[in-house]
Parts: structure tokens; C-alpha cells; sequence
């Protein structure tokens, strides 16, 4: 199945993503998790979007390692995986600091290649070899599309987090 990538998430994501975590949170139902695309996500000028405690400038340096990794294999795809939700001084905004990756290249490649980065050094990265039921990916018109769906046979899935 195909997704589509915004420019930056819209308010129909936000909205859609905003209810679901709340609905997370009232019935401490912590087995669903969201992934966005890594460029509605790392939008540098959306303050709705925390990646590994960068809210603005610091979300560019791993847009930029991204592209530099889409170099590498033109046919990867790339998403976030949300993590929660934060309000603070009246402001609320969605943090995560995890990339899903769907690529063609070997996990020592994808090793290597991250862990080459000086200033954004990952605390882990390793290959996802089952896809939990409740996974979904937030198109941005806000449709919900199972993870599951999202994945074919030339891809292998790994994950890469900073804590």
C-alpha cells in the first residue's frame, strides 16, 4: 500500500492524533502505537512535534541524516513513532525518539551508517521482525492505515532510538 508524505502534519493529523492519544490516556490502554512520516514529524518549523527533546532546530539534523540515509537506499521509507503526549504552559505537543525504517539495506549497514554520527549518536539500533496488530500509521488526512500494510518482502524493518 502506498502512503503519501505532507510537507508538515496538518491540523487534521494533529486532531486525529490529539484524540487518540487522550483516548490512550483515559482508558490506560497503552498497546496502540502511531508512526507518522518522518517529514510531517521532523518539521522543523512545527512546534507540535518533539523528536528526542529537539521541538525546533534541533529536529533538522536528523531531517538531514534521513535524507543523507534516503541516499543511500532511494526506496526505504521512514516513519516516527509517537510516543505520547505533553502539555506544558497551556501548549500541547506529541514527543517520540524512535525511527521506524523499511529498507533495503542490511542491518550492519543501517548500524554503521548511524552509529558514523557524531552529534546524533543512538542509544540503540536493531531490526523489528514482528508487527503488533495495533500499529497504525496517520496519513495526512488523517486515516488511520495498519503498519502491517504498509510493509513488503524487499524491505527489512529497524528501529533506531535516542534516549
Amino acid at each position: 500500500m502506498e502512503f503519501q508524505e505532507a510537507d508538515n502534519m496538518n491540523s487534521q493529523q494533529k486532531n486525529i492524533i490529539l484524540a487518540m492519544l487522550k483516548n490512550k490516556e483515559i482508558s490506560k490502554n497503552y498497546t496502540t502505537n502511531y508512526w507518522f512520516s518522518h517529514k510531517d514529524f521532523l518539521d522543523p518549523t512545527d512546534n507540535f512535534t518533539d523528536f528526542a527533546c529537539e521541538r525546533l532546530d534541533g529536529k533538522q539534523g536528523y531531517a538531514a541524516l534521513i535524507e543523507h540515509l534516503l541516499g543511500l537506499d532511494e526506496t526505504a521509507k521512514i516513519f516516527v513513532q509517537v510516543y505520547g503526549l505533553e502539555d506544558h504552559n497551556n501548549e500541547q505537543f506529541i514527543y517520540a525518539d524512535t525511527l521506524i525504517i523499511f529498507s533495503k539495506l542490511s542491518l550492519t549497514e543501517i548500524k554503521q551508517f548511524f552509529y558514523q554520527s557524531k552529534d546524533l549518536f543512538p542509544s540503540d539500533v536493531g531490526e523489528e521482525t514482528d508487527f503488533p496488530q495495533s500499529t497504525f500509521f496517520i496519513s495526512d488526512n488523517g486515516k488511520r492505515i495498519p503498519c502491517a500494510e504498509l510493509y513488503d518482502n524487499d524491505h527489512s524493518v529497524y528501529y533506531c532510538w535516542w534516549d
